[in-house]
Parts: structure tokens; C-alpha cells; sequence
């Protein structure tokens, strides 16, 4: 009698880990992936007709609006996903109290001295091109009105003239809130906040949730969909977000679905086994449903309903596609892999202080819009990891800024396990 050669996906567990110090390479590879595609997303910006960067380019172009759409769709969640998953790792492997105290290392203390030494002068130069983005809304100068008639219809406040020294403007920055802004940066702002307020729901999990060796229904992979598409079709039209993370219901709504999402897909691996599976269908219904979001940007038709499922639907998929990929396709190893794992969070923190002050000179260039594109992109990202490896990498006390660890003396110890997909309580910084 002939046997059939046995499932992996019904017996052992593809996700259990053979090492429960490893790291796991392909979640470290996404955080790379992602952290570089920011220099990319905010360059784009600077030439995109959607509403606001802090700087903007005099010509614009609807390729643009189009790639930064794209992206904007998927990077977010997909950083707050791989967050929940990092969370529950640390939470797992330390307890309550030392994943705070870590927690805080990475994510207030880089907060904290980001918002005092990065954000004010991207806050100053976006003042001085005519904007300004505070906690209650957006202001665009007289001369700006006209650019952004082909996005928004409907006059926008005007924004009082500004010249000011930044030495005068500095003192503002902290003691007025209107002043304020930590840019960029609300994202450690969002993930500190929601990790603090769903902390009993993360400590419940960890002792309530239990492994099984069933394999779950492909259901399971899309149940976020339904408090995303709740989130979407009941809260996104009262509260579009700003990021001022005290009247921005949708946005932390949403983001908390993607940070519970990955924080349940760690203590569940066999989610991780069915989701191998599934990621080429997800991947089909996220490129269905980014072919539905283009129609309506090419005006095709006209249904903020059927645009707020089918960005909820793309952004999940998107997610869950771009896990599986690289859960089967990534193994990245070796001394220069662990370098771009290391630069991915301070790349995070600097890129934007670093694309604003360029592109605040480029921008009055005789040029044409895509030089002016590709020297703003090839200039950000060399200086950006010049300043990552010569001021923030050697040094222990900007490391400690920058939120990471004290450098290691043997390189070694850093390495990947070779395992493809080991579940490991140190994922990385978020």
C-alpha cells in the first residue's frame, strides 16, 4: 500500500522555533525594505500635487500622486504590523515591566530627541515655503493657494507670511503648540501610545492564547478586514488625520488593528503556516482592489464608500502579501545585511530632516522636475547614511539617542539564524 508524503502545514509547524534566540531574517529584510523606501515616499512628496509636504516643488505631477498613494496604502501598516509582532516577542521574553523599560529606549527616548533636535528645522523651513501643518489643521500661503486647486477644490486657510530667524522661531517650537510638530515622527508617537493603552490587552493574550497544531481556516487570515473596513466606513469621513494623535480616532483605530494583527500572528505560528499559503491570493485581491482605487483617481467614477473598502482591502492584502513573499523568497545573511538592519531605524529618523533641507534649495533649480527628482533621491539617501555611519553608528551615546543597542565588540554575535522562519523574542527595535 502506497503512502502520501505527509503536509509540512498539517504536521510540524513551519513557524516553531529551532532557536528561541534566533532572529528572524525576513522580518528584518521588510523593516530594511521599508525604513529605505521612506527616502523614496518623502522625495516623492516634494513633487507629489497631493496637499502637503513641508516643502514643495513649483511644477508637480500626477505620477507622483500615484507612487506616494501607492505607497501610502501598505507602508504605514505594515510598520505597525511588524511592530505588534516585535512587541509581543519583547513582551513574551521580558515580562511586563522590562518590556517598558525596553520600550522606552526605543521608542520615547528616540521621540524625545527627535522632536528637540530634528523636528524644528524641518518646522522652519516648512514655514518658510508657505505652509503650515499644526495640530488643528493646514494652512497654505497666498501664492500656494492655486497648486493645490487640482487636489482640493475648496479654498484652504491662508497662512500668515513668515520671516523670522530660526533663533527666533526656535523657543516658539516647544512653547507654542501651534508651532509644533514632530513631522514624521508621530509614528513613534502612535506606537508608543497604543502599546501603553493596549498593554492589558497584549499581557491578556500572551497567557490566554494557546499554540495548536491545526492548521486555521484561510478566514482567519482575512478577519482584520472587518474592524478595518468598520474603521474606514464609520470613522474616516469624521476624522481624516492630521496626526495629532488627540482627535484622530480613524488613525489609531486603524493602526491598532494592524498592531494587534502582528502581535497575534507571533503568538499564533500557524496563522504564519496559513498565511504561506495564502499570500498569492491576497496578493491578487490587493492588486484588484488598487486597480479600483486608480479608476477613481483617473475620475472614472465616484464613490467614497467603494474607496475607503478598496484602500482597507488593499492595504491588508498588500501586507499580507508582501509577509509571505518574503517569508518564502528573502534569506538575506551576512555582515552587510546586518549593517542595513542596523541603519533601518536611524535612516527612519534622519532621512526627513535631511530630504527637507535639500530639497529646500532644489526646488529652486532650473531644472526638470525628474532631475530635480533623482538628485534630491541619490542626494538624501548618501547623506543620510553618512550621517548613520559616521556620526550615529561609532558612538555610544548617539546610538543610545537613535534607539539602539551598545555596539557589539564581535560582529559575529549579531548573526542570523538559518532557519527560514523561527519565531525569536528579539525582532528587532519596534
Amino acid at each position: 500500500m502506497s503512502h502520501a508524503a505527509p503536509n509540512p502545514h498539517l504536521t510540524e509547524s513551519s513557524h516553531v522555533p529551532s532557536d528561541p534566540n534566533a532572529r528572524r531574517a525576513d522580518l528584518d529584510a521588510l523593516r530594511v525594505f521599508a525604513c529605505y523606501l521612506l527616502v523614496l515616499f518623502h522625495v516623492g512628496m516634494v513633487f507629489n500635487p497631493a496637499p502637503f509636504y513641508h516643502v514643495r516643488n513649483g511644477e508637480v505631477n500626477l505620477v507622483f500622486l500615484i507612487l506616494c498613494g501607492f505607497i501610502s496604502l501598505w507602508h504605514m501598516p505594515l510598520f505597525f504590523l511588524l511592530a505588534g509582532w516585535s512587541a509581543a516577542a519583547s513582551l513574551r521574553a521580558r515580562g511586563v515591566l522590562d518590556f517598558l523599560r525596553e520600550r522606552g529606549a526605543k521608542l520615547a527616548v528616540p521621540l524625545l530627541a527627535a522632536c528637540i533636535l530634528l523636528a524644528p528645522p524641518i518646522k522652519y523651513l516648512e514655514l518658510r515655503s508657505g505652509f503650515d501643518l499644526n495640530h488643528r489643521g493646514l494652512w497654505v500661503s497666498e501664492e500656494l493657494q492655486q497648486s493645490f486647486r487640482q487636489v482640493i477644490p475648496v479654498e484652504l486657510p491662508r497662512a500668515e507670511p513668515f520671516d523670522e530667524s530660526f533663533l527666533a522661531f526656535l523657543p516658539t517650537f516647544f512653547t507654542n503648540l501651534d508651532r509644533f510638530s514632530w513631522s514624521h515622527l508621530w509614528f513613534l508617537a502612535y506606537l508608543l501610545a497604543l502599546t501603553l493603552v493596549l498593554l492589558p490587552v497584549f499581557v491578556l493574550l500572551t497567557r490566554r492564547v494557546r499554540t495548536s497544531a491545526a492548521l486555521p481556516s484561510r478566514l482567519w487570515i482575512y478577519a482584520p478586514l472587518a474592524p478595518l473596513l468598520a474603521v474606514q466606513l464609520g470613522l474616516r469621513e469624521r476624522f481624516p488625520g492630521i496626526y495629532n494623535l488627540y482627535n484622530d480616532w480613524a488613525n489609531m483605530a486603524y493602526f491598532a488593528t494592524f498592531l494587534v494583527a502582528g502581535f497575534v500572528l507571533f503568538l499564533v505560528p500557524r496563522l504564519g503556516d496559513r498565511l504561506d499559503q495564502e499570500w498569492r491570493r491576497a496578493l491578487g485581491l490587493a492588486v484588484a482592489a488598487l486597480l479600483v482605487l486608480l479608476a477613481a483617481v483617473l475620475e472614472l467614477f465616484q464613490s467614497t464608500p467603494v474607496v475607503l473598502t478598496a484602500a482597507a482591502v488593499a492595504a491588508w492584502c498588500f501586507v499580507v502579501a508582501l509577509l509571505g513573499f518574503a517569508g518564502e523568497r528573502v534569506h538575506p545573511r551576512g555582515a552587510r545585511f546586518r549593517y542595513l538592519v542596523e541603519s533601518a531605524f536611524p535612516v527612519y529618523l534622519l532621512h526627513q530632516s535631511v530630504i527637507v533641507f535639500l530639497a529646500y534649495g532644489i526646488v529652486e533649480l532650473p531644472l526638470n522636475l525628474f532631475v530635480k527628482f533623482v538628485l534630491l533621491l541619490a542626494g538624501s539617501l548618501a547623506v543620510t547614511l553618512v550621517l548613520f555611519h559616521f556620526l550615529v553608528r561609532p558612538y555610544a551615546p548617539v546610538r543610545f539617542l537613535a534607539g539602539l543597542k551598545r555596539k557589539r565588540t564581535h560582529p559575529a554575535a549579531t548573526g542570523l539564524a538559518a532557519t527560514r522562519r523561527p519565531a525569536a523574542p528579539m525582532l528587532g527595535r519596534w
